[in-house]
């Protein structure tokens, strides 16, 4: 090897980060701490040549847009998984930024080629994963809030039913709290009134949010194509599109099942060997948007050969167990439709696309997964 390659860890920070560079037989040739910013970066690495740099790593999750700008510099920069590369830096006794850096370093160093990488997406993805992370969190903020509101007028034994409107939940709610005040003698006006106000609010925010994600995806060209599968709406091709962004990056479509934690995990220990559930890894997201989407087309997506294989599924492993490989089945198909370019087709019939025929797209084999 050549002695002259230095291995850089670089530990970022909002404000500040600490730099640290080590050599082929892992002594520390240079460490310093700067300012987070580009040209801080490059000051602190110009002692170094690009020739001698063999890697930069860096932890994913931070600082994102100082390793784009590095990368548009000609620095070798590469993302480890966070969850992976904080047990690599946690064999260390003490845990200090210079400590992080050092370790970030071995790990350019010794664990490249053990601990994964992350793709980096484009300013473009990201911002969109943004969008839908966003989307999802008042999603779930909603949810919380309607249902203070069903526990509240649950003590006065009245129900909420189904709410699909602002408007559907505020006459519900006007009627609940009238009929309480006339039979009860209590007024609730004042306390659960603002809580109405804000779930309109909320309700009204998302109505915008997915007007806009459904125009987005319907023009655009990848997601308008992933949007003919039965089950697959706006959100999902959307989620499905930023995380994998670039279709090249899985040789086999059958990858981007493991990509998103869709294949079972395997334990085997001498005689003993079993499958356990699905790993989880990837993007939960993602994941929880493909399970949604799986479950649209069990109930209520149109006619197809994917349909009646799910149907037969369900009746033969349960529910819970045939969703998921549901999903796995539409995350391989929504990857295949992107890269052949081959329309989604209800009943296919066989026709050779490349290697595969479009029975073998459509139809290949799924394991029973269990969540």
């Amino acid at each position: 090897m050549d002695e002259g390659v230095v291995w850089i860890g670089l530990d970022l920070g909002l404000r500040r980060t600490q730099v640290c560079a080590i050599d082929h037989s892992g002594e520390s040739v240079h460490e310093q701490d700067c300012v987070t910013s580009l040209a801080a970066l490059q000051d602190a690495l110009a002692i170094f040549p690009l020739r001698r740099i063999g890697l930069i790593a860096v932890e994913a999750g931070s600082g994102v847009h100082i390793v784009r700008k590095l990368r548009g510099a000609g620095f070798p920069v590469a993302l480890f998984e966070a969850r992976k590369a904080s047990r690599f830096l946690g064999v260390r006794r003490n845990k200090t930024d210079a400590s992080d850096a050092r370790g970030l370093a071995d790990l350019a160093r010794l664990g490249r080629n053990t601990v994964s990488q992350v793709h980096l997406k484009s300013l473009q993805c990201q911002e969109l994963r943004s969008q839908l992370a966003m989307r999802h969190k008042v999603v779930r903020l909603r949810v919380a809030m309607e249902g203070m509101l069903r526990s509240r007028l649950a003590l006065y034994g009245r129900p909420l039913g189904p709410v699909h409107s602002a408007a559907g939940l505020k006459a519900q709610m006007a009627e609940a709290l009238a009929q309480i005040e006339a039979e009860e003698g209590v007024d609730l006006s004042k306390d659960v009134g603002p809580l109405v106000q804000l779930c309109e609010s909320l309700r009204s925010y998302l109505r915008g949010v997915d007007r806009n994600l459904a125009k987005e995806a319907s023009q655009h060209p990848v997601c308008s194509r992933l949007m003919d599968v039965s089950g697959v709406g706006p959100i999902c091709a959307l989620s499905f599109y930023s995380a994998v962004e670039e279709p090249s990056r899985f040789e086999r479509t059958s990858d981007v099942a493991a990509y998103l934690g869709l294949t079972p995990r395997r334990y085997q220990s001498g005689k003993v060997s079993f499958t356990r559930g699905i790993t989880k890894t990837g993007n939960k997201l993602t994941r929880t948007h493909l399970v949604n989407a799986a479950i649209a087309l069990s109930s209520r997506g149109s006619d197809s050969e994917l349909k009646q294989w799910a149907t037969t599924l369900q009746e033969r492993i349960g529910s819970p167990r045939a969703r998921v490989a549901v999903a796995r089945k539409l995350a391989i198909l929504l990857l295949t439709i992107w890269k052949t370019g081959v329309p989604f087709e209800p009943f296919p019939s066989k026709q050779f696309i490349g290697r595969q025929t479009a029975e073998e797209v459509y139809t290949f084999s799924c394991i029973p997964l269990i969540d």
